[in-house]
């Protein structure tokens, strides 16, 4: 029987039918620094150090180390080799692909860790750290991908005496192997610790024997062939199975866990919970499939059935690139998100990535943290520029009142949504425009504040959504019309009555009254509401004329233009006096 060296760890088969059997013959062994090796009929001095040592020169230290007396071996007999000594072919970990913050360098010492570089090999007792912003995709010689989340940390683990017995073991059983076959290198298979953090993997089958085995702080996994998530936190280990199967366990406790099934082991100990089922993909067929980042921000995303959070991963993936294959490596993780639900249960807004061509994964969190499977679309977030006001230039005047709109055309807008707000309490104009200019309606007098927002479509025929916010209101000035001011006259009470027109009725004017035709020599300089207003005459030392004028206050402020002049002469200030 295989056993894992650890001594906290339990032996895990790497097939899941064998789990079942370890309950009553599962064994823990210490690590050992030297093999044990028995020697088998046929073995000579000469096949021994051509198949099993790295350096001819070592058979006299083996020598020694076993005191033996001569070359001559018995079979049986048992033969003490260091590790380092032995010729093993270990698997190599090359670094495919980066994002974000990624470092690298000995086990612990943090301070010697540099930024890690796509294409470097990992050593044994090398860890590779992921900061808050970094992934890392990495490609096993055996054709395994794995993909190291953000906030993580992994240590490749160093071949041990067991696992080099293991490996030899393998090579010695297989059909190929003899005294007089020709040197076989035995295979080593990989070991990583994932420290913290979450390891995704896609594990190639393995000819050899070989299996990956990944061990956290609280569980150990071993795999032959399959797709897998495993995470590391402060509370456990959590482990997800999408494709195959793999062992799951820890001193307490083993289990088998199928396709689209995953358990927790606690930091806390006890057995790992029984193989729970991962929630089903959530549904993706609402979501566009090009997309502006505001509209991303409004998306309602739902949710499969038992879900609390939602986990986002946005893969890279090239513009042209044709939809990868399920069976594809996976790509460069760019970001990732999880959406965690308020009080009422509602989602907060998602902060996208920028703009660019994605692989987009959701999956549901289930109460035990359990990340379900994943649905995938491809998406592509689009930069929509935002319009930029034209003309008429911002606080020019329409004397028409029919203002014709542009703004500048927007790279990635479907359409325009059009607002004119008055500065008074008319009702605002919103409209939605195809072309990058609108001929707008006669505006009433005043001054006005429009604005224009990007818009992106479904289809032709909708429906549409902002791509972004209202740019900066630009002002449009209507200028109000002179008023008629009439002919002055005197009312049957001996007042003055002054008229006007051309104006709505209850606007507020300003009203000059003045000794001199320039209106330095002001007497009456008041605001008047409506359309008339009847004032006493002046004092009898004024024998006139006496020059009026008035112009409206428009309610959004401003102000319009002066009536013509009218003269109150002389003679009808007379009249009414007497």
């Amino acid at each position: 029987m295989l056993r894992l060296p650890t001594p906290s760890l339990l032996a895990l088969h790497g097939l899941c039918g064998l789990i079942a059997g370890l309950a009553s013959a599962t064994a823990v062994q210490a690590a050992t620094p030297d093999l044990l090796y028995t020697v088998r009929p046929g073995d000579s001095a000469w096949s021994l150090m051509q198949r099993h040592l790295n350096d001819p020169a070592r058979w006299l230290d083996l020598r020694r180390l076993n005191r033996l007396q001569g070359d001559r071996l018995r079979p049986g007999q048992v033969l003490r080799i260091p590790v380092p000594w032995l010729r093993l072919h270990s698997r190599q970990v090359r670094l495919l692909a980066l994002s974000g913050q990624v470092r690298t360098g000995p086990a612990g010492s943090p301070g010697q860790w540099t930024a890690a570089r796509e294409g470097m090999t990992l050593g044994p007792e090398q860890v590779l750290s992921t900061g808050a912003d970094g992934s890392a995709t990495l490609q096993v010689d055996d054709g395994s991908v794995l993909l190291l989340r953000p906030d993580s940390e992994l240590q490749l683990r160093p071949v041990d005496a067991e696992r080099a017995r293991q490996a030899l073991s393998r090579s010695l059983d297989s059909p190929a192997s003899g005294p007089a076959a020709p040197p076989a290198t035995p295979q080593i298979g990989l070991r990583l610790e994932l420290l913290r953090g979450g390891l995704e993997s896609r594990v190639a089958p393995q000819r050899d024997g070989t299996r990956l085995e990944v061990i956290t702080p609280s569980a150990a996994t071993v795999v032959r062939g399959t797709e897998f998530r495993i995470r590391a936190t402060d509370q456990g280990s959590l482990a997800e199975v999408v494709q195959g199967e793999i062992g799951f366990g820890n001193a307490a406790g083993e289990i088998a866990l199928g396709r689209a099934t995953g358990s927790v082991a606690a930091a806390a100990g006890g057995a790992p919970l029984p193989a729970q089922p991962l929630l089903p993909a959530p549904d993706l067929a609402a979501l566009p499939s090009r997309l502006s980042v505001t509209r991303l921000r409004q998306i309602d995303w739902s949710r499969p059935s038992g879900a609390g959070p939602l986990q986002l991963q946005w893969l890279d993936r090239p513009a042209d690139a044709a939809p990868p294959e399920p069976a594809a490596p996976l790509p460069r993780l760019v970001a990732e998100h999880r959406l965690m639900p308020d009080a009422s249960g509602r989602l907060p807004q998602l902060q996208p990535p920028p703009p660019g061509a994605y692989r987009l994964r959701v999956r549901g969190v289930d109460r035990h943290g359990l990340e379900g499977l994943s649905a995938e679309r491809e998406v592509e977030i689009i930069a929509v520029e935002p319009p930029r006001p034209l003309l008429p230039p911002d606080e020019g005047w329409m004397p028409s009142g029919l203002p014709l709109l542009q703004w500048s055309a927007s790279a990635g807008a479907d359409r325009y949504r059009l607002r004119i707000e008055a500065q008074d309490d008319r009702p605002a104009i919103e409209v939605e425009v195809d072309r990058p200019q609108w001929q707008a309606p006669r505006l009433p007098p005043g001054r006005h504040l429009w604005r224009i927002a990007a818009l992106e479509c479904a289809s032709r025929a909708g429906p549409c959504w902002p791509a972004g916010d209202f740019g900066p209101a630009r002002a449009l000035n209507v200028p109000w019309p002179a008023p008629e001011l009439l002919e002055p006259q005197l009312d049957g009470h001996g007042r003055l009555l002054l008229q006007w027109r051309g104006i709505e009725p209850e606007a507020l004017v300003q009203l000059q009254i003045a000794t001199d035709e320039d209106f330095r020599e002001v007497l009456l300089d008041e605001p008047r509401h409506g359309d008339q207003v009847r004032l006493p005459l002046p004092p009898p030392d004024l024998a006139g004329p006496l020059h009026v004028r008035v112009r409206p206050l428009p309610a959004g402020g401003g102000l319009g233009p002066w009536s013509g002049t009218r003269l109150v002469h002389g003679p009808m200030l007379r009249a009414g006096r007497d």
